[in-house]
């Protein structure tokens, strides 16, 4: 029994030493994101924001992924007793797979995202005013175009859908590009 639990061990460390061998097995990205509507209504057209995700490669081509954005809509609050300024402010968390290859520079990926829009926005109608948290959920992919081992510019697209009883139910465009870093 003594000899099993050495073999085990020896084994688990071997394993543990051979993933840490592997290029690239992280990945972090950061960057500009736009969102084609603004789902809550206190915007006309798109919204600017950021765009935040980190990746962790299970098998080659398989990994999970946390992604997370923020977006503030600008233009005049019809709530001057709210203080004025912006006055819609939503970030999403979400996580889910993601399958990637590596083609030369180039690593297209595709990914499966859920998880939750939080929020606040005031607006004249009470109705809609307060803080909101819809279930969310996005699909979408984009390519990572390798600069060196360790850096990568990327450009991806994703459907974004965000819905609730409280909320009529709302998809939209996401587009993000950013620098990637890889460990």
């Amino acid at each position: 029994m003594r000899h099993l639990g050495f073999v085990v061990l020896a084994l688990f460390l071997l394993a543990s030493f051979s993933l840490a061998q592997s290029p690239d097995r992280v990945e972090v990205f950061g960057g500009y994101s736009y969102i084609s509507s603004d789902f809550t209504g206190s915007a006309s057209g798109g919204v600017s924001g950021w765009n935040f995700s980190a990746a962790v490669r299970l098998f080659r081509y398989i990994g999970v992924v946390g992604d997370f954005s923020g977006f503030s809509p600008s233009g005049s609050n019809p709530c001057p007793s709210c203080g004025g300024g912006p006055f819609a402010s939503y970030r999403t968390f979400m996580g889910g797979p993601q399958i990637s290859a590596r083609i030369g520079r180039l690593q297209p990926f595709a990914r499966a995202l859920f998880g939750a829009t939080k929020g606040s926005f005031t607006r004249t109608d009470q109705q809609f005013g307060g803080d909101f948290s819809p279930f969310t959920f996005a699909f979408g992919g984009g390519v990572d175009v390798g600069l060196n081992r360790w850096l990568a510019v990327r450009g991806q697209i994703d459907v974004l859908h965000v819905g609730s009883q409280d909320f009529s139910s709302s998809s939209m465009g996401r587009f993000s590009t950013g620098l990637v870093v890889r460990f």
